[in-house]
């Protein structure tokens, strides 16, 4: 049986850049355990599964090379540009709307038209924050991201622990420099508070990019990330969204800012988000960025 998948770069208007994605637009039929044998053989941070619900109503999985994991921005980045490209849902004048399923999570995606191709993609989501103020100190934070606790902190923002369903340990970096050279140390992680924590991935960022393309510059750090990695930041917008508001100096009323993964020499990701800071758990926040369909190809199963 032949199943039909793309390729995507999303967060970029450039080919080779941003996170790849491959995504399967009819994926009815593939059991859980085709569908992560078929991840891990495509070896991507995410493989993204599409099966129709409807009218441009659409169920979503996403899987790592070894489990499934939550729908995230750049997923369903990915999905939506494939099938507004294929057809699935034709472009018009207006913004096409687009709804997808995910687990415990739906979002609806706005899909533009620019010529005969789709353009700008937005898609809005309500989240649910957790806050948790006990961090690693200072020190153990440094020794595991091979940093000077110097670096850690700038502009009364400290570390948190901010789950909107996934816990994400978000460090504020003082500089762009600082986050380029750190360095993931599983000893001092593991001598740490922080494996008791729920939080496994590490969310650092810097007020400053280079060159100045985005407000913040991020990079996603963990003991299952590999020393080499530069890995999709999608998955954490949402708490990172949640951790901004948390900030005592960060007005009431909606913001807008552009988030940086990456640099002009490697996969740059550029996602623009909008929030809502009401001063709730419940926090209103919209991503938009664009996508480059890379590639096409068939899948054989005997």
């Amino acid at each position: 049986m032949e199943y039909k998948y793309f390729t995507t770069d999303v967060f970029t208007e450039k080919p080779f850049n941003g996170a790849q994605v491959p995504v399967f637009p009819e994926s009815a039929g593939l059991s859980d355990e085709l569908m992560l044998k078929i991840a891990n053989e495509l070896s991507a941070s995410n493989t993204v599964f599409v099966e129709s619900l409807g009218e441009a109503s659409y169920k979503l999985r996403c899987f790592t090379p070894i489990k499934e994991v939550s729908v995230s921005s750049h997923t369903v980045m990915a999905a939506a540009h494939v099938l507004a490209s294929n057809g699935s849902c034709p472009l018009g004048d207006k913004p096409v709307a687009i709804h997808f399923e995910g687990q415990n999570v739906d979002v609806q995606a706005h899909v533009s038209r620019n010529g005969d191709k789709p353009g700008m993609i937005e898609q809005s989501l309500t989240t649910h924050s957790a806050v948790d103020r006990f961090t690693p100190r200072h020190e153990e934070l440094a020794a595991m991201l091979s940093l000077s606790p110097a670096d850690i902190g700038f502009d009364h923002f400290e570390p948190l622990i901010v789950s909107c369903g996934t816990p994400y340990l978000i460090v504020p970096i003082k500089s762009y420099r600082a986050i380029q050279e750190a360095r993931f140390k599983f000893d001092p992680w593991s001598r740490s508070s922080a494996p008791s924590s729920l939080a496994q991935d590490i969310l650092l960022f810097a007020n400053n990019t280079d060159p100045t393309v985005a407000d913040f510059h991020t990079r996603l750090f963990g003991p299952d990330i590999a020393g080499y990695e530069d890995p999709p930041v999608g998955a954490t917008i949402p708490a990172f969204a949640n951790y901004l508001c948390a900030h005592p100096h960060i007005q009431l009323g909606t913001h807008c800012f552009a988030v940086e993964r990456g640099h002009s020499g490697a996969r740059q990701s550029i996602i623009n988000v909008e929030m809502d800071n009401r001063r709730s758990s419940d926090l209103t926040i919209r991503v938009g960025g664009k996508a480059v369909l890379m590639s096409e190809s068939k899948l054989m199963l005997a």
